[in-house]
């Protein structure tokens, strides 16, 4: 009986091994080629062997945001036909207070967010300009909970999310939970304040269009 368990547990040491290398190559395939093969079962894997990938990877001196930025990618991905197909506006976009400027005059409303004043101390007043040519809701929102807030209230179609990687990945879970199609973009540079983002990226998640047929 002893010697039968030994033998499944080493065989399930073995698969889980095997599970995480095959993870690990196609994780790597996808970020060398731009190319995304089996993205429902990369994603499951990756989200179910999330912690464990995250800790081997500076084992093997691969940067850990690897799981991270492939995740994102499979998500944007997966979400691309729905998001794609909505009118413009539909879409709202999403932002993290830290990238306002440190000297931001703007208020906080406990309804809708932050209402950007337009001072030009930050990068978001582009993204405003962007948004109000496009016809784009931008709501900026001071954490977590308070974007589920605004979610409900805007009702969005679809919706592009700014963040670092753990509110990224929280907040694109909780829009697909809401039947919201959406689109990520990770900071730049992390941090609580004082955080970059590559805004030409995120116009181009704004934009996003579908294929013509």
């Amino acid at each position: 009986m002893l010697e039968a368990i030994g033998r499944i547990t080493i065989l399930l040491v073995l698969a889980f091994a095997v599970l995480i290398a095959l993870a690990l190559i196609v994780c790597a395939f996808a970020l060398h080629t731009k190319k995304i093969i089996l993205p429902n079962f990369l994603l499951f894997v990756t989200s179910v062997l999330y912690e464990p990938l995250r800790r081997l990877l500076p084992f093997f001196h691969v940067d850990p945001t690897l799981i991270d930025r492939v995740s994102i990618e499979i998500r944007n991905s997966l979400n691309y036909t729905e998001f794609s197909a909505t009118k413009m506006e539909e879409r709202v976009l999403l932002l993290p207070q830290c990238i306002r400027s440190t000297e931001c005059p703007a208020k906080l409303s406990p309804l809708d967010g932050i209402h950007c004043m337009e001072c030009g101390k930050c990068v978001i007043v582009e993204l405003s300009a962007v948004c109000k040519e496009l016809g784009i809701r931008m709501y900026i929102s001071p954490g977590g909970t308070f974007t589920g807030r605004i979610l409900m209230h805007s009702r969005p179609k679809a919706v592009v999310g700014v963040a670092c990687y753990p509110n990224l990945h929280d907040g694109m879970l909780n829009a697909k939970l809401m039947g919201v199609p959406a689109q990520g973009v990770p900071l730049t540079t992390p941090g609580c304040v004082n955080t970059t983002v590559d805004c030409e990226e995120v116009i181009t998640r704004c934009k996003l269009l579908q294929i013509s047929k």
